[in-house]
């Protein structure tokens, strides 16, 4: 990403968290400002993406497919959290629901999750095969 981008969305981001509860009107300019600079950005990478080799990408795919594999891994089994005990079941698998949710955001999941998705798009624009996620 271009570093004014990143510094003009950062700088956003924390006017955002400087913002009393009650700034409804602040946040929702800043909030448009955020979503038109992300947009920018996401052009810059996808610019930024025409001009890579294939084998780039790829490589990219599979390194991002490595990490969200990861993430994965660290989440909460469901079904192992909801068998142990007598009366944990439901309200446990809420609690560890929303722990594998805060684990995902904290980890970059979303921003992964996204990035293999742009990254997938301009292989398929090329007409570049690439495998499946296992």
């Amino acid at each position: 990403m271009e570093p004014d981008i990143a510094a003009r969305l950062a700088a956003v981001h924390d006017a955002l968290r400087e913002l009393p509860d009650d700034a409804f009107a602040e946040k929702y300019e800043l909030l448009k400002r955020q979503d038109a600079l992300r947009d920018e950005a996401a052009q810059y990478a996808i610019d930024l993406d025409a001009g890579r080799s294939d084998a780039e990408l790829l490589a990219e795919l599979a390194g991002l497919r490595s990490q969200l594999t990861q993430l994965e891994k660290q989440k909460i089994d469901l079904v192992t959290q909801a068998g142990g005990g007598s009366g944990g079941g439901e309200m446990g698998n809420i609690g560890a629901a929303a722990l594998n949710a805060q684990l995902m955001e904290a980890g970059g999941g979303a921003r992964i999750q996204a990035r293999i998705g742009a990254v997938k798009g301009a292989l398929s624009d090329r007409g570049v095969d690439f495998p499946d996620a296992s």
